[in-house]
């Protein structure tokens, strides 16, 4: 999960900056009244713009359901183990560092796609849409190795917990039969 993420996270931060610059030079173009120049850009940006809030949504929400399912089977193997306490204690952490992440990511991107809707139309201020803009690429570059380190450690705990079962729990179950 950890391999896909990074992948994902790396586009996602590049089509983000992109889109920042896009949207400077498109308010340089308004300035400087260059009419098909301009609506061009416009139309990219728009675009663009709902297609990478979305991408920012889907990998946030990802990582919290994979965070959800593993933590679940993570602490109903732990039960069997009878190692429950310190598991629980690690899965915690992974969630208690992704989750604040994970949820206002997306939250300030979505909140910079929509406000953009009311900068097209000078129904507010543009700087307050590149303001927010700027936080959601900000919220986003921090967001992202720590999702990153968190779906990596999660990771180690799983194949320890997996190896854990194999050797204590059912070692006759995984025994390698000789052909």
């Amino acid at each position: 999960m950890h391999r896909i993420f990074a992948g994902l996270a790396f586009w996602t931060t590049a089509a983000l900056a992109g889109e920042f610059v896009l949207g400077w030079f498109l308010s340089r173009a308004i300035v400087e009244k260059r009419g098909v120049d301009a609506q061009t850009l416009f139309q990219w940006h728009m675009m663009l713009g709902i297609g990478i809030g979305t991408l920012v949504t889907i990998l946030h929400v990802m990582t919290m359901f994979h965070f959800i399912g593993s933590g679940r089977e993570i602490k109903d193997h732990a039960e069997i183990l009878g190692d429950r306490a310190d598991i629980v204690r690690r899965v915690r952490r992974f969630k208690a560092l992704t989750f604040p992440f994970a949820t206002f990511a997306p939250l300030v991107t979505g909140a910079a796609v929509i406000l953009g809707g009311g900068a097209s139309t000078g129904t507010l201020p543009g700087w307050v849409h590149w303001s927010i803009g700027l936080a959601a690429l900000a919220l986003n570059l921090v967001a992202f190795p720590i999702e990153y380190r968190c779906l990596k450690l999660n990771l180690v705990l799983l194949q320890q917990v997996d190896a854990k079962i194999r050797r204590e729990v059912a070692p006759a179950m995984f025994r390698e039969e000789a052909p």
